[in-house]
């Protein structure tokens, strides 16, 4: 039987204040979130989700109007990473003032949408393979759709990875999947899973 058991997580959205950032700032934002919150990484199936942004010819993205930080925690993390209210990251030196936090909980919704999931292959038949396999582990029927491939840089090094779609989802197994995500690299923003009203356009 499919229950909607009570949830575990939920996002921490902050607003940012700031004028830009690396094109590929994921792995910078996560060295000074770091900083900011050393237990981040010890917690398990935190995650940072992308800050909304435009790349620039010039190698810098710039930071939307209505940016925001998001972190999707367990509910006993909440107030601990509500500290970061107030305070100033520096990402890769670009100073990203965070202002208001509030606590959004996780949607129920049949259709949910990574804009980056990765695995660690760069094969796509694999990836989608592997992504089969986790769904499957996680009791979770569902229709997948694998978006081109796409990269993004780490350090001195690459992932490789995709958009993805999954349609069809009851509601506890969409809770559960924007819980536990799918793929590597949650604290990159990989894999981390939101409410997408239409598949259409995403991939």
């Amino acid at each position: 039987m499919d229950t909607h058991d009570a949830p575990q997580m939920a996002d921490l959205v902050f607003a940012v204040r700031g004028t830009q950032l690396p094109e590929d700032y994921r792995y910078a934002l996560l060295l000074a979130l770091r900083e900011a919150l050393p237990w981040l990484d010890a917690t398990p199936r935190a995650g940072v989700l992308g800050i909304r942004s435009v790349p620039t010819e010039q190698g810098v993205a710039l930071l939307a109007q209505r940016a925001r930080l998001t972190l999707r925690l367990p509910l006993d993390c909440i107030g601990a990473a509500a500290e970061l209210e107030g305070t100033t990251l520096h990402v890769a030196g670009l100073p990203v003032e965070i202002g208001a936090g509030h606590v959004r909980a996780l949607p129920v919704a049949d259709t949910l949408h990574a804009d980056f999931v990765a695995t660690g292959s760069r094969d796509e038949t694999d990836f989608v393979r592997e992504l089969e396999a986790e769904l499957a582990r996680l009791d979770t029927p569902c229709r997948l759709i694998c978006g081109r491939p796409r990269r993004l840089r780490v350090g001195g090094g690459e992932l490789v990875g995709h958009a993805v779609a999954l349609h069809g989802l009851t509601a506890a197994r969409a809770l559960r999947l924007q819980e536990e995500g799918l793929g590597t690299g949650r604290l990159l923003g990989c894999g981390i899973f939101v409410q997408h009203k239409s598949i259409a356009g995403t991939l």
